[in-house]
Order: C-alpha cells, then structure tokens, then sequence
C-alpha cells in the first residue's frame, strides 16, 4: 500500500508583541519558514505546496489574509496539511483555535501539526492541546492587560499617546509625547476659530481656506516631512473643519482613551463613553483661549438643536448612483420647498455635487439636477425599452446581450476550450509531481534534483492556476449579466402589462361613465 501523499501549506504569523514584548530572534518569519521547510524536506510523502504569511498580526482573532487565503485552499482541496511551528503561531484564541483544530480540520479532511508543541491531529485526540491552546489566549490577555496599563499611566500623566500630531501641533524633540505649537499652523488654527465667531459655517470655513490655497492638515503634514502621501486630498472640506473646532488639544488639555479594542481577541475600535475618557489640562501651550472656544460651542450646539429639529432626512431615489461628471463624487441631494400661486406648498429634490458643497463652493461645481426630470428620463427611457420588447422581445434580448457581453460572447467557445486545455494541464502537472515524488523515493533522481522540479512544477502550478481563476471570473461575471437582463426584461414585461391593463380598466370606467350620462 503506497503512503499517503500530502501536499503540505505553511503557515507562518509574527506579532508585534513577538518583537516588541520577547524580541525572540526564533520568531521572525525567516526562521520559522527554515524550520518548516526543513522539517518537510525530512518527511517521505510530503511536499512543499504553499506558505501562507501573516506578519504584524495578532493571534487573538482569525480574521488575518494569509489565513483565510490558507483556508481557502484548504476547502479547494489545494492543500491537505497544514504545519505551524507551535500553536501559538496557528492563534491565541483558546475557543477558536480548539473548534480548528478539533472539528473544521478534521471535517474538510486535514491533518494539522505543531512541531514544537509534538500536536498532530493524525495521531488522534491529544489530551495536551486544550491546555497549550488555553496557555496562549491567557498569554495574549496578559499582554493586552501590560500594554494598557502602561498606556492609561502615560495618558494619566498628560502624555500624547497616537502617532498622528494634531494640525497646529508639532513634536517636542526633547519629550516625544509632549506637544509643542507650531506657529504656521496655529495661526491657521486661529482663524478657523475666528470665522466660526462670525457665525460661518463649516464649507464656508473650508472655502475660505481653499480660496487661501493653505494646504490641508494631512497634506501640511507630509509635506513638511518631505513625504508623499498614497492617497491625500489636497482640499479643504467641512468635516475637517468641523473636527478642528471640537479639539479640546487647542485649550492646551489632553484627552485620551476615546475610543478602545472590543476585548483582547477582537481588535475592531469601538467609542468609549465620555465618562471613561482621561483627560488632563494644561498639558502644553494652548492656541485658543477659554472665551474664543465657549463662544464656538455654544454656536455648534444651537446649530445641532436647529437641524435636529428639521425632519429626518429621507433616502433620495437616486442617491447613491449618480456621480460628478468633472470630479467623480457622489452627488448628493437636496430637498426645498416651492410656494405655489395658490399657496399651496410642494417640496421638490435636486442633486448636486458632494465636493463642491462640502468645500464651500471652492472646488468643482455644482451640477444642479432635478429628481423630477431625472425620473421623465428614465421613464422615457422604460417605456421605450417596454415597446421595443412587446414588438420583438428575442431581438431585444439579443441586442442587449451583445451590448453588455458582447466579447465574451464572442469568444465563449473558445473560452471553454482555453479552460479545458488548463483544467487538463493541472491534471498533468498533479500525475507529473506525483511520479517525481515515485521517483525520489526509488532513487532514480536525488533530493536536489526533486526539489528542483517541485518547484518548477510548483510555479507553473500556479500561474496555471492564475489562469483558470481569470478565466473563471470572466466567465461567471458574463453568466451574471446575462441573468440580469432576463431578469429586468421579465420585469419590465410584468411593469407594462400592468399599466395597460390599468389604463384598459380606466378607459372600460370613462365609457360606461359616457353611456349612462347619455342614457
């Protein structure tokens, strides 16, 4: 009986905690990968197939990349075995990594081992695992419980926690977490404050600041660092505004912990309430004085008392599917009241460009619609689609079809046969590799030589794999649309009917109405 083939995924995590907490060399990514690959090299029957990574992440939940793209696998069938260097690599969630380990492996048919830990699910149930797994998740707690402590004590003291420097703000280079005022900015900061005691509003501020050319804080901020950002407006907008006049930092106190981790496994950020934010005062210069910031929140809170008194605002339409034809934002909508000749009042809705209502009218433009003469197009546009189907509904299909799939139709045929000739390539490459592993263990070729081919297998594996998932999504992507006109033709059919028998109905109403007025 031959022994079973296994083709075996890496995985492999480091934590931030590995190296800022332990700073164990043993860790680092390079040297679990020597370790493993080393290990499989040593056992007959298994091969080298994958390696997932997660580096910086935390073991406390699952939701990492290289994980669930090692699952993945797992359920396709990519990958029968999966190797860690111990648990706590695998995760430090005790419920979880135990439901892994004892019933989502077993059931896709995987075998799973921790080298250091001696755990192998082919051996059977091992008694040890809950406790190593239960080691883990209080060790992360343990972790999660110093570093906190140590960050309330340093917010107690008045201590500038996060990384990012407040606009108006710079590091002091004495005390890192102390903040020192940088005069450009502040006086930026000054004038903010200044218009909003005027009584003007947060995209009119932001106008103002556009129509100045004064750079926004994020761009401010990796311009003097002489960095360019990925992805930075260089515009100002209302929120910004907004968030500057809520900063108690410009009173010169400092307020930590508004926001924290749902639990030590789970680290998505949720708002803490105010009660448990630590805030302490006179913790560096201030740039706004006690007078100017009262007099700032007693105008945004009499503003947010007069919009809460407005009705709700409703779900427009068409929001969410228009876009600004010059700089691509949402447009947004805007609901008014007209007063009509005989008093009587109707409210009617526009959309208008996000961008340009949010920076004050200083960028873009406005590009007014209105909802009533969108609907008379796209309702024009329906029954024109409706006639043209009642009089020849197969040829509206088709041209339809052609219209939105047009090349893959065209090429369907031989998309289906550039898939089969890659499914039957993957077959070939998976006897290819099983035959050299025969190989290997009759000694016809030599470890070197076997490792060498692996690998050439492996890389035309997956770019053969590459392939056929391209192709795959083509393919369902075009099936997808296809359905999708079906469906609206179905629907636009059943929507016309309706009408006619609606207007049948109403004039069969008006004639009976004619004749007993003429009887």
């Amino acid at each position: 009986m031959s022994e079973k083939l296994y083709q075996v995924g890496m995985y492999i995590r480091l934590s931030t905690e590995s190296t800022a907490y332990r700073g164990e060399e043993s860790m680092s990514i390079e040297n679990q990968k020597a370790i493993l690959s080393k290990f499989i090299a040593m056992m007959p029957g298994w091969v080298e197939k994958r390696m997932y990574i997660d580096n910086g992440a935390t073991g406390g939940n699952f939701n990492r990349k290289g994980f669930q793209d090692m699952m993945e696998d797992v359920r396709s069938g990519v990958i029968n075995l999966v190797l860690v260097k111990d648990l706590s690599r695998f995760g430090r969630n005790y419920l979880e990594s135990g439901k892994y380990l004892e019933e989502i492996f077993p059931s896709l048919g995987c075998r799973f081992v921790a080298l250091d830990d001696g755990v192998d699910t082919e051996t059977g149930e091992n008694d040890i695992v809950p406790f190593y797994n239960a080691m883990n998740d209080f060790y992360l707690k343990n972790i999660s419980d110093r570093i906190k402590s140590v960050l309330t004590e340093k917010a107690k003291n008045g201590e500038k926690l996060s990384g990012y420097v407040p606009y108006g703000y710079d590091r002091s280079p004495e005390y890192h977490t102390r903040l020192i005022v940088d005069e450009y900015a502040a006086g930026i900061v000054r004038k903010i404050f200044e218009l909003r005691t005027t009584g003007m509003g947060y995209a009119k501020i932001a106008g103002v600041m556009n129509q100045g050319e004064i750079l926004p804080p994020r761009l401010y901020y990796y311009t003097r660092q002489n960095r360019k950002p990925a992805r930075c407006t260089n515009v100002w907008h209302d929120m910004t505004v907004k968030a500057i006049l809520k900063n108690e930092l410009y009173l010169g106190h400092t307020v930590s912990f508004k926001k924290k981790t749902r639990s030590y496994r789970d680290g998505s950020v949720v708002p803490r309430n105010e009660d448990e934010w630590i805030r302490v005062e006179k913790t560096h210069e201030p740039i706004i004085c006690e007078e100017v910031w009262a007099k700032v929140q007693t105008l945004s809170r009499a503003a947010k008392k007069r919009s809460e008194s407005f009705r709700k605002p409703q779900k427009s339409l068409f929001c969410g599917f228009l876009l600004c034809p010059d700089c691509g934002a949402m447009l947004v909508s805007n609901t008014e009241k007209q007063i009509r000749n005989t008093g009587k009042i109707v409210p009617y809705t526009s959309y208008h460009c996000s961008t340009h209502s949010a920076t004050g009218g200083s960028t873009c433009s406005r590009h007014t619609i209105y909802e009533l003469l969108l609907k008379k197009l796209l309702l024009d546009d329906i029954r024109a689609q409706a006639e043209l189907i009642q009089l020849d509904g197969n040829r509206m299909l088709q041209s339809l079809q052609s219209r939105v799939t047009d090349d893959y139709v065209s090429q369907k045929a031989e998309i289906a046969k550039k898939r089969k000739r890659i499914e039957q390539r993957l077959h070939t490459l998976e006897l290819q590799l099983e035959k050299l592993y025969e190989d290997k263990v009759s000694g016809t070729i030599s470890s070197v030589r076997f490792s060498e081919l692996a690998r050439k297998h492996e890389a035309e594996w997956k770019n053969t794999e590459t392939q056929l998932f391209a192709i795959s999504k083509t393919v369902t992507e075009a099936n997808a649309k296809l359905r999708d006109i079906e469906t609206w033709m179905c629907l636009i059919k059943k929507i016309h009917n309706q009408r006619c028998g609606q207007g049948f109905a109403r004039n069969a109403d008006r004639e009976n109405r004619d004749r007993r007025t003429q009887g």
